[in-house]
């Protein structure tokens, strides 16, 4: 406590009173901006309800959401996306295989997914979304885009995916979903399949619309429907710098279905 005063006396000395007050300002709602987060996650859990992420809320937040930057809103640096494709996607996935994406949004990964494989089917409950990425890719005869209800894959055939791609969607979506997402997957991927996912690592507690999944749950659930854990991180080094999955805590978890 006393190095913290030190600190404060000093920053006022050094800056002023007004950019101190700032300052200050930000501490604060920083704090309770965190405990705020943390415990509206407790009460989620406690009473059973969604927050923002039941299924009517996800598909009306991402129907009216505006797509015109394409989803590279999320996206921190140039940087930080070339290495997620570098060493997350391709390290991962292979290539020259059909790959399902869930969540294409307006098409921030599917490019590349496009590009390096035989076919692709994109999956997303939004259907603006849809509307924009056939409209964007249609020159692919190769991919195809279809509405789904945000819990199951019904439109995809049995044992027909070699690979499975999702980002910056899992995070939204509570355990009831994800489960029956992971018995979808399951039916959907032939033996041997990998599958790449990014999703909440510590639930809602640390902001960002995120759902109540956990790393640990997530991998639960995961083993739970059969798939081995392949890799599950937070964040990777690419050429002397660390790159995190997120600001809020996420994780990507890489699983195969066993033959």
């Amino acid at each position: 406590m006393r190095a913290k005063v030190r600190i404060a006396f000093i920053a006022l000395r050094e800056n002023g009173l007004l950019w101190f007050s700032q300052f200050a300002i930000y501490y604060i709602a920083s704090t309770v901006q965190d405990a705020v987060y943390d415990g509206m996650d407790r009460a989620r859990r406690r009473r059973g309800i969604p927050g923002l992420n039941s299924l009517a809320l996800n598909k009306l937040i991402w129907e009216s959401w505006d797509w015109s930057a394409g989803g590279e809103e999320w996206t921190s640096s140039d940087s930080w996306k070339s290495s997620v494709i570098k060493c997350v996607l391709r390290r991962y996935l292979p290539e020259h295989v059909r790959v399902l994406e869930i969540g294409p949004g307006a098409g921030r990964w599917t490019a590349e997914l496009i590009e390096h494989n035989n076919s692709y089917v994109g999956v997303d409950i939004s259907a603006s979304c849809v509307e924009v990425c056939r409209k964007k890719f249609s020159g692919h005869l190769s991919a195809s885009f279809v509405v789904g209800s945000g819990s199951d894959l019904r439109a995809i055939p049995d044992k027909s995916i070699d690979a499975l791609w999702s980002f910056d969607v899992f995070v939204h979506i509570n355990e009831a979903e994800v489960s029956a997402y992971a018995q979808e997957f399951k039916r959907v991927m032939k033996p041997g399949a990998t599958g790449v996912v990014h999703h909440g690592g510590v639930g809602g507690a640390a902001g960002g619309w995120r759902s109540n999944v956990t790393r640990s749950s997530m991998l639960d659930l995961l083993r739970g429907h059969g798939f081995e854990i392949v890799d599950s991180f937070s964040e990777w080094e690419d050429k002397g710098t660390v790159h995190g999955v997120s600001g809020y805590k996420d994780s990507i978890t890489v699983f195969r279905l066993q033959g």
